[in-house]
């Protein structure tokens, strides 16, 4: 997306099917092979497919610690490991046989290091927590209304059938994490990254540039609405998109983008399924850093891990800024995922 204006630069669901099947109709052998395909390639992932964004969420819980003063900039909250305020133990995802939990962080560490710990005690704080007791509807309603500034409780606005998004209605610490019910469609997470890359206005998405009359000639542009203007204040801009710039430049991500010509700022995530079924993939994204132009969103369903996501972010930064990279990318085989633990 361009960042600046609303507009969907490009947008793409695989596996695709060949629209030319449909002109004149179709065998029942093709239909079959469309219709009973488990990849669903006659569904429009980027605006039907729905999942839970998981870390990718945490931007808005942090902007709602922040701006609610359940949080400052400089506090820093100490990852132990286990998270146990709420009346049972959650793990954060660091904790492990070698390791305890991240230690102390602000909310920039915790951001880049995707600290579950940390945004436990956010969700435990926004509900009022006390005595392993919390407020779940006090701890939603704070963290929606923020939501909703960014786009994540309403449709994008594009010129399409899409799904609703569903905002969380249970567990305000578990939601913190983007669990609980939370579920988006890609170009709702579209446009909730691009409204943090410009750091002042959500808008409505649009695919159109121009309609043209065919009998009077006359042609009217359009641009994308705007939904809302942003009242975040910028040291909180600045906390986010610097956690985000650090989750891309400081950690395992650094190699995947060592060759982007710009410095890009992103958040990974997973969805989890069952322990029968791969984790959903997604990676949201902007760049330039200091300058946002451009906000590239990707969701691989059953992807396995986050750092596929954000590979194929990569390649679209790549092929955007790099003439040379374009090129290459152009006739590259495309490599089967990585299958590993995720560490967002």
């Amino acid at each position: 997306m361009n960042v600046k204006t609303g507009e969907v630069l490009a947008m793409a669901s695989y596996p695709d099917y060949n629209p030319q099947s449909f002109a004149n109709g179709i065998s029942s052998e093709e239909w079959k092979s469309y219709s009973e395909n488990k990849s669903y390639p006659l569904l429009n992932k980027a605006i039907q497919s729905a999942y839970e964004p998981g870390s990718i969420f945490k931007m808005v819980t942090a902007i709602a610690g922040l701006e609610s003063g359940n949080i400052t900039l400089t506090e820093r909250i100490n990852d132990t490991g286990q998270y146990i305020k709420y009346g049972e133990k959650r793990n954060c995802w660091y904790y492990t046989d070698y390791h305890t939990g991240h230690g102390p962080l602000n909310v920039i560490g915790a951001i880049e290091k995707s600290c579950n710990y940390f945004f436990y005690e956010m969700g435990y704080r926004l509900g009022g927590g006390h005595n392993l007791i919390v407020d779940n509807e006090k701890g939603l309603n704070k963290l929606k209304k923020y939501a909703g500034k960014y786009g994540l409780t309403s449709k994008s606005g594009i010129e399409l059938p899409e799904a609703d998004p569903t905002f969380s209605s249970i567990d305000v610490v578990r939601s913190s994490i983007g669990q609980g019910t939370n579920n988006y469609t890609p170009v709702q997470l579209s446009r909730y990254v691009t409204t943090v890359a410009n750091g002042k206005t959500c808008y409505d998405l649009t695919l159109v540039d121009k309609t043209v009359n065919t009998v009077s000639k006359k042609t009217t542009t359009n641009s994308a609405k705007k939904k809302n203007t942003l009242d975040v204040s910028s040291s909180t801009l600045s906390a986010i998109k610097t956690g985000m710039k650090n989750v891309v430049n400081s950690g395992s991500l650094t190699t995947l983008f060592s060759k982007v010509p710009v410095i890009v700022a992103g958040k990974t995530g997973t969805a989890q399924i069952n322990a029968n079924e791969p984790n959903h993939a997604l990676f949201v994204s902007f760049a330039p850093y200091s300058n946002p132009e451009i906000s590239v969103t990707v969701q691989i369903p059953n992807g396995y891990t986050s750092s596929n996501a954000a590979e194929l972010a990569s390649n679209v930064y790549k092929y955007y800024y790099d003439k040379n990279s374009r090129k290459k990318l152009l006739n590259k085989k495309v490599s089967s995922p990585t299958i590993g633990t995720v560490h967002d």
